[in-house]
């Protein structure tokens, strides 16, 4: 292949990139300028090849070093979401319901069954989907 073909093919991967992501077909793309280099400077077909393997292999590593030193941060709730107020607007059971809170409808259990029913709750914690609540001002206070 040609200087220009390696190149436009370096330029595809770069660009697949934006839709993926994953930073791979980033430095895969990235690694097919080193052929192109190579067919400028006159080297045969098999060296380009092994050129671009070479070059797609260590910039591949290099991705997987950098992501491997920093960790993804888990996406959790904030911090802030504890203690705020939120609208109980059904009762299901005994122990859950059906909350209202920043806009959308949320499933909430009570910290503790015994807790009597009220209008409004305390976020206590959040467990993925779900909000546990204390239905008194004092239980949130206490825990």
């Amino acid at each position: 292949m040609d200087f220009i073909s390696w190149s436009v093919f370096g330029v595809l991967c770069i660009l697949a990139e934006f839709a993926i992501g994953s930073f791979y077909l980033f430095a895969i793309g990235f690694a097919f300028f080193y052929p192109a280099l190579a067919d400028y400077m006159g080297a045969s077909g098999e060296i380009q090849i092994a050129v671009l393997l070479v070059g797609a292999i260590v910039h591949s590593g290099i991705v997987m070093l950098i992501r491997k030193r920093k960790p993804a941060k888990p996406r959790g709730k904030r911090p802030s979401d504890i203690g705020q107020r939120v609208e109980i607007l059904e009762w299901m059971d005994e122990s859950s319901a059906r909350v209202s809170y920043m806009g959308r409808q949320w499933e909430a259990d009570k910290l503790r069954a015994e807790m009597p029913d009220a209008a409004f709750g305390i976020i206590h914690a959040m467990h993925g989907s779900r909000i546990i609540i204390t239905t008194s001002e004092a239980e949130h206070i206490t825990t």
